[in-house]
């Protein structure tokens, strides 16, 4: 008898600790992280849910492309904005308070493919080789950027057909305040394709938010191949 009266002692404990798990499971609420997939071309990217997807029309419009998902022509393009007002120009405007990230696959033209190097990566956006601030500077005051710092480059070699090159800089946009960039570029084997995730926001909101930052950026990746 003892054994027939302690066995449901024993269920109901097995039920309540399932209970537990699965009351546990549900507290944990949605996923913290939003995945930004372009399977085509094996492009992947994780930003925190309360990271926003600026408006797709609005991100074409500023960088004058047809859009911002033209697959016909291999064009790839989102950003996304952790400011309570999702905008493009907290990456390429004057200031940033908060963090926000674009991300782009572009197609190389055949005939420029022998031209590509890794400083064509860094330099895709913003001026960061020398000989392209050089350049820069023969403009003069044209570009708005002022104040340049490189915090890091290091080349990039995963393997699978991919090359590329993490930077971090920085630059004062129109005389703003300084502003960080970290910016992670491929080139796969045949340098037909470019791929760059481009992080941003001011120095203080950089050291207040590295970690998160530093998520969102190293969870960038490429994959060439079938």
């Amino acid at each position: 008898m003892a054994g027939r009266t302690g066995r449901p002692v024993l269920l109901g404990a097995a039920v309540v600790a399932v209970v537990a798990a699965l009351t546990l499971l549900v507290g944990c609420g949605a996923p913290s992280w939003t995945y930004v997939t372009n399977s085509a071309d094996r492009t992947y990217l994780k930003v925190p849910t309360s990271w926003k997807q600026v408006d797709p029309a609005q991100v074409a419009s500023q960088l004058g492309v047809e859009s911002a998902d033209d697959s016909s022509q291999g064009v790839w393009i989102e950003a996304y904005d952790s400011d309570a007002q999702p905008s493009l120009n907290h990456i390429i405007g004057e200031a940033a308070e908060s963090p926000a990230i674009l991300v782009t696959v572009q197609p190389i033209p055949e005939e420029s493919r022998g031209q590509i190097s890794l400083d064509t990566v860094r330099d895709f956006i913003y001026p960061v080789s020398q000989s392209a601030r050089q350049q820069m500077q023969l403009g003069g005051a044209a570009s708005g950027l002022t104040g340049f710092t490189l915090l890091g480059d290091e080349v990039l070699t995963p393997g699978d057909g991919i090359r590329g090159v993490h930077s971090v800089f920085s630059y004062r946009v129109n005389g703003g305040e300084p502003q960080i960039f970290d910016q992670t570029g491929y080139l796969n084997d045949d340098a037909s394709k470019l791929y760059l995730a481009l992080a941003r926001c001011s120095v203080d909101c950089f050291e207040k938010r590295q970690s998160e930052i530093d998520g969102v950026v190293s969870s960038f990746t490429v994959r060439e191949g079938p």
